[in-house]
């Protein structure tokens, strides 16, 4: 333990006396003070809020995955390079050690960034905003829903005769993919029942529906109608808004798992995706702007200690210039992977080359997908708190696991290129 806390010490005193740490904080207050001068809004106080949490809080997260990634790769191999880190190993420490204590020197450099980051966000916006938990319906998942439709789908005559030759296997991956999307429509007068879990009994008087529409173009038929949740009740008339949330009223909410129920009364049918598009949000008592705000910030800084693991590790086994290439080029496949997974086509209707390219693609979105799969700024900035689940996986995996585990792989790598 006191190895670590030397070798923790002499990192994080070298980016102060480097003046990185100095840089980064400059850099970070500097964006935050610039977003709403840069970035325009809707022109209303939730679209300015929006922005601003996402855009502020999101680039300096992405800065620190950046600089930080970078640093970490460099670090060793830097050392090794210049022959500094044999002084570090004269004495009996442990490889692993050596890594594990730079992980953590940087987490807390990235940590304390956060944290002054999320300080100027506090003092742009309304710390008691209201903050909600987020309930989905309780839906089959893709999966079963793919295999119960492989049928259905390839008796359609709409279906390429090249999907209906193909495996079974790799049509249902397609209809996998394509459930996530799967559309309901509610036509005039009819009603529609979703199932959901059980509200938080310290929220059962605090609970909205929130509508979501693909795009503004959507919104531009009247929807207009009744919900019923339990006792709860509310009506919905919007033509304007792509984001709609309706207050019910007259609870307490239900009990156990119940429905939600929508009544169509407007003269237009609704289209929506039920596992996208419709949601409860549920406000316990101290659900404030300011306590996401915190949650959030500890969810990115855990993934900060994933992604310098990585880096850490690539960089005990890699030259400087080729770790930091290659951190580069795995966080730039983690911010679009997930994209071009949802938005482009399955490869059985690609050509080769792009078959090629998206197995790569599927294969990075699946490997980085239980560290970065949820993203705290964008679930804040649309008043989504991070729950206790997300929190724990957060902590357990990215926080963690992947730091040990890394540390003593880098450590293995270290041993080893120390040898030769």
């Amino acid at each position: 333990m006191k190895a670590f806390r030397e070798i923790f010490a002499m990192q994080f005193v070298a980016l102060v006396r480097s003046k990185a740490l100095a840089l980064l904080l400059a850099a970070a207050s500097a964006w935050m003070l610039l977003v709403p001068r840069l970035v325009a809004d809707d022109g209303t106080a939730d679209g300015a809020h929006q922005v601003f949490v996402r855009y502020s809080l999101g680039g300096v997260f992405a800065l620190l995955a950046a600089c930080l990634g970078a640093a970490a790769a460099g670090s060793i191999s830097s050392d090794r390079a210049l022959r500094r880190l044999q002084l570090t190993l004269v004495r009996p420490v442990r490889h692993s050690v050596v890594a594990l204590g730079r992980i953590a020197a940087l987490t807390a450099a990235g940590a304390l960034v956060m944290s002054v980051a999320a300080g100027i966000a506090l003092l742009r916006t309304d710390p008691s905003r209201p903050c909600y938990g987020v309930l989905s319906p309780v839906m089959e998942s893709p999966r079963e829903e793919a295999e119960r439709m492989y049928e259905v789908y390839m008796a359609d005559p709409h279906t390429p005769e090249n999907v209906k030759r193909a495996k079974k296997s790799a049509v249902v991956k397609l209809l996998t993919q394509k459930a996530v999307d799967h559309y309901q429509t509610v036509s005039t007068n009819e009603t529609a029942r979703w199932t959901f879990p059980a509200v938080p009994a310290g929220s059962s008087e605090s609970v909205a529906v929130r509508l979501r529409f693909t795009t503004l173009f959507n919104t531009r038929e009247d929807v207009v109608g009744d919900f019923s949740f339990g006792d709860m009740r509310a009506s919905v008339s919007n033509i304007t808004q792509a984001v709609v949330t309706i207050p019910l009223k007259g609870g307490p909410a239900p009990d156990g798992a119940s429905e939600l129920v929508f009544a169509n009364r407007g003269e237009n049918a609704l289209m929506l995706r039920p596992r996208r598009d419709i949601t409860l949000l549920c406000r316990e008592k101290g659900d404030v702007f300011a306590y996401g705000l915190l949650l959030a910030v500890v969810v990115d800084v855990c993934v900060l200690a994933a992604i310098v693991s990585l880096s850490m590790f690539l960089g005990a086994g890699l030259g400087k210039s080729v770790a930091v290439f290659a951190v580069m080029a795995v966080l730039f496949m983690t911010s679009v992977s997930s994209t071009i997974v949802e938005q482009y086509p399955y490869e059985l209707e690609t050509n080769r080359k792009d078959q090629i390219g998206l197995v790569l693609t599927r294969f990075m979105e699946q490997a980085t997908s239980p560290v970065g799969s949820f993203n705290p700024v964008d679930a804040l900035a649309e008043d989504r708190r991070v729950s206790a689940g997300e929190l724990v996986r957060a902590v357990a995996l990215d926080l963690l696991a992947l730091p040990l585990l890394l540390s003593l792989l880098a450590g293995l790598v270290m041993s080893r290129k120390t040898m030769d």
